[in-house]
């Protein structure tokens, strides 16, 4: 029999507008302007912190880029090492930015991902596309199928470079949910984190060295958007989709996933995905922290025990600090409610002290946000009298004694029915 013990009192914070955050405060949102749409997400808790206009329609640009290398590490991610000859066919739709392949040309599998996901070469990604579904048509409709398998249900894509096409659409939300796909693919972010990547020569072409375009992570491009904290993943533009920024973040023990869709230049001509995901970045490391909510030393409730002579409850505590994930400005005292539940009514004598008892989940907003085990805090020792006494009590309530009793009941019945019987049978006989 389980018994619980909650302590909920009324929800008295105020209802804020700080995104899909469940839990968040009064922190005040990152001022962005100049961009259609953003999302920032945390990843250790799975939890988007941030949300502008994130479901709005938008060109995808060059974010198209990442599922491309989804979808060609997938296919291709044991065939790295291996060479492919490019052909006119591989060719023949490549515009944009590309690192000057040639048909004819020899090079290594690997280094088309590389050229991609680091410089976004567009010929790189044709190059993949043809080799990994052996045309750039069968190839999208291994990307759209990729988006609808991941939930990314407002994404079509049209070509594997992000070039721009009317029909090709997505979402910051989607984006973000298709850069989560690409950070977990294996070998993706050893590709996207690199500051420069080198081609190896090849039959038609020395060496080509590469520098990362993500102008958060690399300084070859500009000196103005460096962020130490980035370890990047795409970034890129198209007149018609404006400039778009997909990076990862992190200071070692949080890290953050920030979307900047279709921004454009403010009037001192900086580029507003940098400086938006700089921003909302920026807010979350400052906004959001892991505090601790409860700590050994906290009594979380006390739980009655039996057959100790002269103890009738012991206290119980969280076998371990509970750090959760919160806004910074949280007051652990008035928002932290606990509820807990013990494995039985009470305990039996004896108890040692860690003896795991129940559990304790703490509460913000009346929503769960961690649970830890709840543990005896000090070791209680039995009575030998009180046992004694407690085990014939026992003894009393078994089957055995039960029935034993039941016999000794009816046998007595039938032995004094018995001798009534006999004595009158007995008394008839002596009065004829």
């Amino acid at each position: 029999m389980k018994k619980t013990v909650s302590i909920i009192l009324a929800l008295c914070a105020l209802l804020v507008p700080l995104c899909c955050y469940s839990g968040a405060s009064a922190l005040d949102e990152p001022q962005l302007s100049n961009i259609a749409s953003a999302y920032l997400y945390n990843l250790e808790n799975d939890t988007a912190v941030f949300s502008y206009k994130a479901e709005e329609s938008v060109f995808p640009t060059s974010t198209v880029k990442i599922m491309t290398g989804i979808v060609a590490l997938e296919i291709l991610g044991d065939r790295l090492d291996e060479t492919v000859t490019v052909t006119s066919a591989m060719l023949s739709e490549v515009t944009g930015n590309n690192i000057k392949l040639m048909a004819g040309e020899t090079v290594k599998i690997g280094d088309m991902v590389g050229a991609m996901l680091v410089n976004g070469a567009n010929d790189a990604a044709y190059v993949l596309a043809h080799t990994a579904c052996g045309s750039a048509a069968e190839f999208v409709q291994r990307m759209n199928a990729k988006a609808a398998e991941i939930g990314a249900n407002n994404t079509v894509y049209t070509n594997p470079t992000g070039i721009h096409d009317e029909r090709m659409r997505t979402t910051a939300k989607d984006t973000c949910t298709i850069a989560l796909c690409a950070y977990n693919t294996p070998g993706f972010m050893d590709y996207a984190e690199m500051l420069k990547y080198t081609v190896e020569a090849t039959n038609m072409s020395s060496a080509r060295t590469l520098y990362n375009r993500n102008c958060l992570l690399s300084l070859y491009y500009e000196q103005n958007y460096y962020y130490d904290k980035a370890r990047g993943m795409n970034a890129g533009s198209t007149f018609e989709g404006g400039y778009c920024v997909v990076t990862t973040a992190t200071d070692g023990t949080l890290t953050y996933l920030a979307v900047v869709m279709d921004a454009e230049k403010d009037a001192d001509g900086n580029i507003c995905s940098y400086t938006g995901a700089k921003t909302m970045l920026d807010w979350a490391f400052k906004s959001f922290l892991y505090l601790d909510v409860l700590s050994p030393d906290q009594t979380v409730c006390e739980i009655p025990v039996t057959l100790s002579m002269g103890v009738d409850y012991f206290t119980l505590v969280s076998k371990d600090t509970l750090s959760v994930y919160l806004p910074a400005d949280t007051d652990i005292e008035s928002e932290i409610k606990l509820s807990w539940t013990t494995d039985t009514e009470e305990l039996q004598a004896p108890v040692q002290k860690g003896q795991l008892v129940g559990r304790v989940t703490a509460l913000y907003k009346n929503e769960p946000i961690g649970t830890t085990d709840l543990i005896a805090t000090a070791d209680i020792t039995r009575s030998d009298m009180l046992y004694g006494l407690y085990k014939i009590k026992e003894f009393s309530k078994s089957r055995f004694f039960i029935a034993a009793l039941i016999s000794a009941v009816v046998l007595s019945v039938i032995y004094v029915l018995g001798k009534a019987i006999y004595l009158k049978n007995h008394k008839n006989r002596k009065y004829r």
